[in-house]
C-alpha cells in the first residue's frame, strides 16, 4: 500500500469509508422497514405510496440551496449535522411508534426529513472527498466507496432490515439511527483541506440565490458537465423506470414467484460490488471516454436482451450486468467532475447536477409505467435499451473532443 498521507490507513478517506460502510447498512435497514411500517400503521396503498415519495421531494426543493450550503460551510461539519439529524428524526419515530402516535404525517414528515438529511449529506460529500483524496486516485477512491455503499445498502442491510422488521417493528429504525451516530463519529476525524468561504454579508438572502444561479450558470456553459448531466438523466430515467416494470415482467411475463423480483435485484446489486472494484483498473486500461461510453452502451444493450428473451438466466444476467456498467459509469462520471470542477464550485455543482439527474427519474417510472400498461413491460425494456444507445452518439462526440477526459492518467496503485 501506498504511504501517501492521504491515503494512509487513519487518513480521512478511511475514516469517510467506514462511516459509508456504516450508514449503508442502516439506510438498507430502513428501506426495507418503512414500506413495510407505513403499510402496517396507515393500511392504505395511496398513503404508504406517499411517504415513500416524501422521501425523494427534498431533491427537488433543496438540492440547489444545499450545494451552495456545501460551498459556504465547512463541509464535514455539514455531513456531521445531516447525520445527526437524521438519527434524531429516527429515535423520534420510533419514540412515536412505541406511543400509538404514529399515523400519516408523522411518517410524511419524518420521510421527508430524512430525504433533507440525505440532499445535505450527499452534496457535502461529494465536495469533501477531492480534498480527502488525491485526484490521481479519485476512481479507485469512489470505486470503493460506491462498492461498499451498495454491498451494505441493497445486500446486506435491506435483507437484514426485512428480518428484524418481523423480529420488532422499531429495530431496524433504531439500527439505522445508531448507524448515523456512527457515521458522525467517524467524520468527527476527518482533516481535509477547506474551501475559503464565498465573500458576502450572510450565508441567506440574496447571495445564496447569488451563489445558485453562479452554480446553475457554471455547470450548464460547461459542454462536458452538460453532457455527464444529460446522460445521468438517461441512465436514471430508464433505471428507474425498469425497475418500475420489473415486477410485472417477473410475475406476469416469465411467471415466476415474488422472490425472484428480490433475487434479479441482488443480481443488480451484486454487479454493483463488482463494477466499483474493478472501475479504477478498467479505466486505466481503456481510457476514461471509452469505460463512460462503452458502459453506457453496455446498458442499452442489456436493456434490449431483457426484452428480447424468456430466459430467466438471460434476464438475471443482464441484471447483473446492468449493476456493472451503471456502477463503472458513475465511478468514472462522478470522479471527472470531482476533477474538473474547481473545489469552490464542488457543493453547488453536485447540487445542480443531482437536481437534473434525479429529476428524471419519476418521469422515467411514470413513462415506463404507461409503455408498460399499453404494450407490455418488454416494450418497456425495449424503449429504455433503444434510448440509452442513441444517447451514446452525442456523449461520445462531446467525450472524445474533450482534452480533460481523453488524457491519459496513471494510478501509482489501486487501492486508496
Amino acid at each position: 500500500m501506498s504511504t501517501d498521507t492521504a491515503v494512509r490507513p487513519n487518513s480521512g478517506y478511511h475514516r469517510v469509508l467506514g462511516a459509508a460502510a456504516s450508514s449503508a447498512v442502516g439506510d438498507g435497514m430502513r428501506f426495507a422497514a418503512l414500506p413495510l411500517l407505513s403499510a402496517a400503521v396507515l393500511h392504505d396503498a395511496f398513503r404508504v405510496s406517499a411517504v415513500t415519495a416524501a422521501t425523494t421531494l427534498p431533491w427537488l426543493f433543496f438540492a440547489l440551496p444545499a450545494g451552495a450550503y456545501a460551498d459556504r460551510f465547512e463541509r464535514r461539519r455539514l455531513m456531521v449535522l445531516a447525520d445527526l439529524l437524521r438519527a434524531v428524526v429516527l429515535f423520534l419515530t420510533v419514540v412515536l411508534l412505541a406511543a400509538g402516535r404514529l399515523g400519516f404525517w408523522p411518517l410524511v414528515t419524518a420521510a421527508f426529513l430524512l430525504g433533507v438529511g440525505e440532499v445535505l449529506f450527499d452534496c457535502a460529500s461529494f465536495a469533501l472527498l477531492p480534498g480527502v483524496v488525491p485526484k490521481e486516485r479519485l476512481e479507485s477512491a469512489n470505486g470503493r466507496l460506491f462498492a461498499v455503499q451498495t454491498a451494505g445498502r441493497d445486500l446486506l442491510g435491506q435483507v437484514v432490515g426485512g428480518v428484524l422488521f418481523t423480529v420488532g417493528r422499531a429495530v431496524p429504525l433504531l439500527l439505522d439511527a445508531l448507524s448515523f451516530l456512527a457515521s458522525a463519529a467517524l467524520l468527527r476525524g476527518v482533516r481535509a483541506p477547506e474551501s475559503e468561504p464565498e465573500p458576502g454579508p450572510s450565508a441567506g438572502g440574496p447571495r445564496l440565490l447569488a451563489d445558485i444561479r453562479e452554480g446553475v450558470a457554471f455547470v450548464l456553459r460547461d459542454r462536458l458537465l452538460r453532457a455527464l448531466t444529460v446522460s445521468a438523466g438517461v441512465v436514471n430515467a430508464v433505471y428507474l423506470g425498469q425497475i418500475a416494470v420489473l415486477v410485472i415482467l417477473v410475475r406476469d411475463v416469465l411467471e415466476l414467484p415474488d422472490s425472484a423480483y428480490g433475487a434479479l435485484l441482488a443480481a443488480g446489486a451484486v454487479g454493483g460490488v463488482v463494477g466499483g472494484a474493478v472501475a479504477s483498473r478498467l479505466t486505466r486500461a481503456i481510457g476514461r471516454a471509452p469505460a463512460l461510453v462503452g458502459n453506457l452502451a453496455l446498458t442499452g444493450a442489456a436493456g434490449l436482451a431483457v426484452a428480447a428473451t424468456d430466459r430467466v438466466a438471460v434476464v438475471a444476467a443482464a441484471y447483473g450486468l446492468t449493476g456493472f456498467a451503471l456502477m463503472v459509469w458513475n465511478v468514472v462520471a462522478v470522479s471527472l467532475r470531482q476533477t474538473v470542477i474547481p473545489d469552490r464550485m464542488l457543493g453547488r455543482a453536485t447540487g445542480v447536477y443531482r437536481l437534473f439527474a434525479w429529476g428524471t427519474m419519476p418521469l422515467g417510472a411514470l413513462v415506463f409505467g404507461r409503455v408498460s400498461a399499453s404494450a407490455g413491460p418488454r416494450a418497456a425494456f425495449a424503449l429504455g435499451g433503444a434510448a440509452t444507445l442513441l444517447t451514446c452518439l452525442p456523449i461520445a462526440y462531446t467525450l472524445l473532443r474533450d482534452s480533460r477526459v481523453t488524457d491519459r492518467h496513471d494510478t501509482p496503485e489501486d487501492a486508496p
